[in-house]
């Protein structure tokens, strides 16, 4: 809301806990994570505004969205990254990916 109330078209992305293999082992599968990035002229994800995180150990993986927000990345860029599996981490590049088109298990 806050990016749209600046003037910014966005694109937003979630995932849910409960599609990730370590949420599954770990038996804690409430949880979300949300990636809004800017849109693009041509409808794809550019810079990654904002990112949310609810669930469980989510102060342990919010590290890759301040890098993302902080250095003004965009969607493309942070989509490089690899994430460790089976990791919570993988949520948000999982969520990454969805906004550039890709998936992380497909």
């Amino acid at each position: 809301e806050a990016a749209i109330a600046a003037g910014h078209e966005v694109v937003v992305a979630k995932h849910q806990f409960r599609s990730n293999s370590r949420a599954q082992i770990l038996g804690e599968l409430d949880g979300l994570v949300k990636i809004i990035a800017k849109k693009n002229a041509d409808g794809s994800a550019g810079q990654i505004l904002g990112v949310h995180m609810v669930g469980p150990w989510v102060t342990e993986q919010l590290s890759g969205g301040y890098l993302a927000v902080n250095w003004e990345a965009t969607a493309a860029e942070v989509a490089e990254f690899i994430q460790p599996h089976p990791s919570l981490s993988e949520l948000f590049g999982e969520t990454v990916l969805s906004l550039t088109g890709r998936s992380l298990n497909a």
